[in-house]
């Protein structure tokens, strides 16, 4: 049972690309914090979770929630709140002399197996749970590793549940915010489910099922009542970079929430030497294109290009080491300078087409070398951003009755001016942690 519980944490397939090149984690969402969301004005559909592989939290206008594994029980957890105004991070609790370890404090959370997000819609914050539903039934779990959502104040108080799975499937980490409603996603063996939920709680309609057999549906965004989504497959008849049979496809793809009908928009991979990964940025369409040509592209809502950024400005030759993401109108690209040894990052605004790059640094506890620091959210004036991660020893149940010692991350925080962020000696002001 150890290794299955610690298979259910790691939750990160593989990535599914060959051929093409490039890639993006098949589980991850893209979406925004409410100060950065992306909203359709004629539909109302809001992005609510972040494109991150990394499990991290939202941002508002005045601070940011976000969840520490327990030390004393990893499987479970603690709402914890960055208080811009006074620059603390605090447990979301009014308790004191507490160690906001069980149901009597709002900031605790009885589980966090699975992945896990948190996201804020309509004045109220909310906890998914991605759940492990091949574990709920042969486990001490039970219905502690079921896909669940929550609903609650802003100051974690009034929690209740408004969505239960079965445990036939497990939430993946997408939520999309509608006219009283949530959408949400159900991974099961048949397919993923396309839920419509009440936001405050109610019977879940299933509105659309993805086949398993079109491939892996990533969300990547919203607009005109559409869901897009970065659909990754196979076809046996392509060729593949080394010429053999057999190979990766990429296509952009929508989703009618009130017809269920999938479009076909367009090819992202109709050759090797021009696979693009498609990400929204505002309401803003993008292509990035990882592989030699090194630029990105601004694209109409039907996914055809209607100009390029090149960004041999900003680095001539960088070399991507992570992901990309989204925040607000901007796309982030995690880079690394061989001269200097250390990490940056370059910025595309989707409005202006402007590239540039900063090279404020994340130390490591482990000695690691710096790697470009991780915005987590914005306000309108700043960027919060993780510039420190350390470590520490916690327990974590088995499933079988016995503990294991796990390591858990403890992330330190800054916020940087936006127009400092990319100048050569930003002004940070760090976080203290309570």
């Amino acid at each position: 049972m150890k290794k299955k519980i610690c298979a259910v944490l790691a939750l990160f397939p593989a990535l599914l690309l060959a051929g093409c090149g490039g890639g993006r984690n098949v589980s991850q969402s893209t979406a925004s914090s409410p100060s950065t969301e992306q909203v359709n004005i004629a539909q109302n559909l809001t992005m609510l979770i972040p494109d991150r592989r990394l499990t991290m939290g939202v941002g508002t206008q005045d601070g940011y929630y976000y969840v520490q594994p327990g030390v004393s029980d990893s499987l479970t957890g603690q709402i914890r709140y960055v208080d811009y105004a006074t620059a603390m991070d605090i447990p979301l609790s009014t308790q004191v002399n507490s160690d906001h370890t069980d149901e009597t404090d709002p900031s605790y959370l009885d589980s966090i197996i699975g992945d896990y997000r948190l996201f804020v819609y309509d004045g109220h914050l909310y906890f998914i749970r991605a759940g492990a539903s091949a574990y709920v039934e042969d486990s001490e779990f039970g219905d502690l590793a079921t896909g669940a959502v929550y609903r609650m104040n802003l100051d974690g108080s009034e929690r209740t549940q408004v969505y239960g799975g079965d445990g036939s499937g497990d939430l993946m980490m997408y939520a999309v915010g509608g006219e009283g409603v949530l959408y949400l996603f159900e991974q099961k063996v048949e397919g993923i489910d396309v839920l419509r939920v009440p936001e405050s709680g109610g019977a879940a309609e299933t509105i659309a099922t993805l086949s398993p057999d079109d491939g892996s549906y990533l969300l990547i965004g919203c607009r005109d009542g559409l869901l897009y989504f970065h659909v990754i497959g196979y076809d046996p008849d392509k060729k593949n970079s080394m010429g053999d049979m057999g190979s990766s496809t990429h296509t952009l793809v929508t989703l009618d929430i009130q017809t269920g009908a999938q479009t076909d928009l367009a090819d992202l991979c109709p050759n090797d030497s021009r696979y693009a990964e498609p990400y929204i940025a505002g309401n803003t369409l993008l292509y990035y294109y990882p592989n030699g040509e090194r630029k990105v592209a601004l694209c109409d809502a039907n996914g055809e290009v209607k100009s390029t950024v090149p960004l041999a400005e900003a680095a001539s030759d960088f070399q991507q080491v992570d992901t990309p993401y989204v925040v607000g109108n901007t796309l982030f690209i995690p880079c690394w300078d061989d001269e200097q040894k250390h990490g940056y990052q370059i910025l595309v605004n989707a409005e202006t087409g402007e590239v540039s790059r900063s090279d404020v640094c994340l130390t490591q506890e482990d000695g690691k070398d710096p790697l470009g620091a991780t915005v987590l959210a914005e306000t309108d004036s700043d960027y919060l951003a993780m510039t420190e991660i350390r470590y520490e020893d916690a327990q974590m149940p088995t499933g079988d009755g016995t503990m294991a010692t796990v390591q858990n991350q403890v992330y330190g925080y800054s916020l940087i001016p936006k127009q400092q962020f990319t100048t050569r000696e930003p002004a940070q002001q760090s976080i203290e942690r309570m």
